[in-house]
């Protein structure tokens, strides 16, 4: 299953692919979303016992936690921030 995001522009929306449910840490904690044009949030109901899993794994593990933060451009390789984010 592909999962996607909307980045939306006031002519268009755009949807962007994540390359990898893994590399984002969600492979093994078993999040589905829909497939279609239809737009799951992470507010939503359905996603709130997945996402207390997430939490709860990205707290009790560091290693995972800087593994997630890379794969999202936030961290680098030694945990700190990337200068996109202003590090």
């Amino acid at each position: 299953m592909t999962m996607t995001t909307a980045t939306k522009t006031a002519t268009k929306t755009r949807l962007k692919v994540l390359s990898s449910r893994k590399a984002a840490g969600l492979g093994s904690l078993g999040v589905q979303t829909q497939t279609g044009l239809g737009v799951m949030r992470l507010s939503d109901p359905a996603l709130k016992p997945d996402i207390a899993k997430l939490k709860a794994k990205l707290r009790s593990d560091p290693a995972f936690a800087l593994k997630t933060l890379q794969s999202a451009g936030i961290a680098t390789a030694t945990g700190k921030l990337t200068k996109r984010f202003k590090g």
